[in-house]
């Protein structure tokens, strides 16, 4: 049994998966693309984050240094 072919048939069942799942992926993003997206309840709404203030320092001014 010789190497080198059962070599190229790995290579080439490699290249044809990559490329049949780059179109089924391109696919899927077409699809998924152009799905409506649904309405928000409320957009002004954080969900997920929340900004905190930082406490200003003694001493400290928004005034550029000289």
């Amino acid at each position: 049994m010789d190497l080198v072919p059962i070599l190229a048939t790995i290579v080439l069942i490699a290249t044809l998966s990559t490329l049949v799942l780059g179109v089924l992926s391109y696919l899927a993003f077409r699809v998924r693309e152009k799905r409506q997206p649904r309405a928000a309840q409320d957009p002004a709404r954080k969900v997920f984050f929340v900004r905190l203030g930082l406490p200003d320092a003694p001493g400290a001014s928004l005034a550029p240094r000289s």
